[in-house]
């Protein structure tokens, strides 16, 4: 299972998961972290993206089990 996260535009983070229990965990609990997209694969989800407020980087990074990663610009 992968879990990445990434810096988008001024202000916000991506974040990947495929793990079932910290998607569930963040449709719960985090209301201000929206889903950019799922991904599905023979009709069963496989990975959801998010969109994070970059001000919740260390609450994304403790939840992810990783760091942002760095910009190649």
């Amino acid at each position: 299972m992968g879990n990445k996260l990434w810096r988008m535009e001024p202000g916000w983070l991506g974040g990947y998961t495929e793990d079932r229990d910290l998607i569930r965990n963040i449709k719960r609990s985090k209301k201000d972290w929206s889903i950019m997209a799922d991904y599905f694969i023979r009709g069963r989800l496989k990975g959801v993206q998010f969109k994070i407020p970059a001000d919740k980087r260390r609450v994304a990074e403790n939840a992810f089990g990783v760091t942002v990663e760095k910009s190649n610009k």
